[in-house]
């Protein structure tokens, strides 16, 4: 829950974050897809937030999964100060629009996670088919392949009939 301290911080000191109200989950999950996208080796830059498009949470009896759609934009820091509350937008700086798909367990950890921000063209972004699939594998991490409730405990209390 620590994170959640300099998340706010640092949105609400570059009024960059938008009206949506993220819950916990969502808060985490993004914390989640940032560090993703900023260890990925192309990365020189940071980059920050710049508007939250989608936001969505949906309990499962493994955990919580999150979808979020956001944009970022170029700062003027380097990848490795990607959480200095003073990098500034760069101007003329990249833009890229990111789907992130995160399970999380009910301690936060993460289950499944799916980070996609191909840079921003004039072109309106729709997530791809594949990466929706991709999206749709870390939705069902950790649950029950066989999608019944209760089967496991039900066929261990015949075993011993």
């Amino acid at each position: 829950m620590w994170w959640l301290v300099p998340l706010a911080l640092w949105l609400a000191w570059t009024g960059r974050g938008s009206s949506v109200d993220l819950s916990e989950a969502q808060s985490r999950g993004l914390q989640v897809a940032l560090d993703e996208f900023h260890k990925h080796p192309p990365v020189q830059w940071a980059f920050q937030v710049t508007s939250m498009d989608i936001a969505s949470d949906v309990p499962f009896p493994s955990g919580t999964f999150v979808r979020l759609e956001f944009k970022l934009q170029q700062t003027s820091c380097r990848k490795k100060d990607w959480k200095t509350v003073e990098c500034g937008l760069k101007r003329n700086g990249r833009k890229r629009y990111c789907l992130a798909c995160i399970k999380l367990d009910f301690e936060g950890k993460v289950l499944g996670r799916m980070v996609h921000c191909p840079i921003q063209t004039q072109a309106p972004w729709e997530p791809e088919r594949h990466m929706e699939a991709r999206c749709s594998k870390v939705e069902q991490a950790g649950e029950d392949p066989s999608g019944l409730p209760g089967r496991f405990a039900f066929s261990r209390g015949l075993a011993g009939s």
